[in-house]
């Protein structure tokens, strides 16, 4: 253990730069930075200043964040010093997964309660498949987000390994996040949408009518697919960009085999998602079904 001002000066030798409030906050929790002796030089109201200022900056990003997303919504493939805020980068992919993933299951969440709402009407007592249909819409939403939050950065491995001799990890995965905060535009107005779209209602009458039951379904999904592709497309761009971006001048291939090779380790990256994770994901969703 070391000093604050020990410590300090350790921080700025390797970082090159002097820690922030929350750093140091963060090394005397974790016992990298000793009071013993500084109890006296170092009075607790120091600690309080010094977490009120990270609660002051906290505030104050909250705020800005929307006059932080402006200039990238209207002009994504532009370099500029906002990508360099790694919190709100990650606040965008966060809310492109959550708002991503909604659109999708709130979709399926009003079909199912309008199939059940439907089938009530023929006298039976579903008071235990609506609680139990509750519990499934949850874990649906949560298998859901992470599905579209492992498929959003299926191509950033890629991205790491091609772009590796010009772009640090850090700029690559700043310059890709960029790009969800266009995508989180366009999945909340998906979001929004889910709760519009047709939900065909089955009854006594409509049974015979099979062909508008389903036109009703696909015109309902039919929306939140186009909604989901141009977002996929988005992020399709955004890598076609950034590999240009590096390889279109100094690249030592050109850039359109570059991007090729892209396409195809994100494909084999999503092969390996589906089969590790989202098919496991899908079968115990699948159990819960059948406990029913």
């Amino acid at each position: 253990m070391a000093t604050k001002q020990e410590w300090q000066e350790y921080f700025a030798l390797i970082n090159d730069r002097q820690p922030s409030a929350d750093e140091i906050l963060a090394a005397i929790e974790k016992g990298e930075i000793t009071l013993g002796n500084q109890e006296q030089t170092i009075p607790k109201a120091e600690i309080t200043e010094d977490a009120n200022r990270v609660y002051t900056n906290a505030k104050q990003h909250a705020g800005n964040y929307w006059t932080w997303v402006k200039p990238i919504i209207v002009n994504p493939s532009r370099s500029s010093d906002a990508s360099d805020n790694t919190l709100f980068l990650w606040v965008s992919f966060v809310i492109a997964s959550l708002t991503g993933a909604f659109s999708f299951s709130n979709v399926i969440r009003r079909g199912l309660n309008v199939a059940l709402n439907s089938y009530s009407s023929f006298g039976t007592d579903l008071t235990k498949i609506r609680s139990q249909l509750s519990a499934l819409n949850w874990q649906l939403f949560f298998y859901v987000v992470i599905i579209f939050a492992i498929f959003y950065l299926a191509a950033l491995p890629g991205l790491l390994l091609l772009n590796r001799r010009y772009l640090t990890v850090k700029q690559t995965v700043s310059k890709y996040l960029k790009w969800f905060v266009p995508l989180s535009l366009i999945n909340i107005i998906g979001a929004i949408l889910s709760f519009f779209v047709p939900i065909a209602s089955i009854s006594i009458s409509t049974l015979e009518d099979v062909s508008s039951i389903v036109n009703t379904f696909f015109a309902s999904f039919a929306v939140i697919t186009f909604i989901l592709t141009l977002g996929a497309a988005l992020l399709i761009a955004a890598q076609q960009f950034l590999i240009s971006e590096v390889h279109l001048h100094q690249g030592k291939f050109d850039a359109a085999w570059v991007t090729l090779l892209q396409w195809i380790i994100s494909i084999v990256v999503i092969a390996i998602e589906v089969r590790i994770i989202v098919i496991p994901l899908l079968q115990n969703l699948t159990q819960s079904i059948g406990t029913w």
